[in-house]
């Protein structure tokens, strides 16, 4: 009875945990958006996101680009099939 419970908790904190990370993605991907005028990324604030979510800054990266993260999986993928 006691596992049941525990194992209940852990679902529900596991599901809040993806709702909480879909919340910090988007906030990244506005707080890291592209300047309008020249296109080109903010100055500064990858390092600033890192910063501020605790994440290394190839995490927010790829949190904030998916494609970038299944590129470099892929490129990892490739090097260890080399291997």
């Amino acid at each position: 009875m006691l596992d049941a419970n525990v194992e209940r908790e852990l679902v529900a904190a596991v599901e809040a945990l993806r709702v909480a990370e879909e919340q910090v993605a988007a906030a990244l991907r506005v707080f890291l958006a592209r300047d309008p005028v020249t296109g080109r990324p903010v100055h500064g604030r990858i390092g600033r996101a890192a910063e501020i979510t605790g994440w290394g800054q190839q995490r927010v990266k790829e949190t904030v680009t998916p494609a970038l993260a299944e590129r470099r999986r892929a490129q990892r993928g490739d090097a260890q099939g080399s291997r």
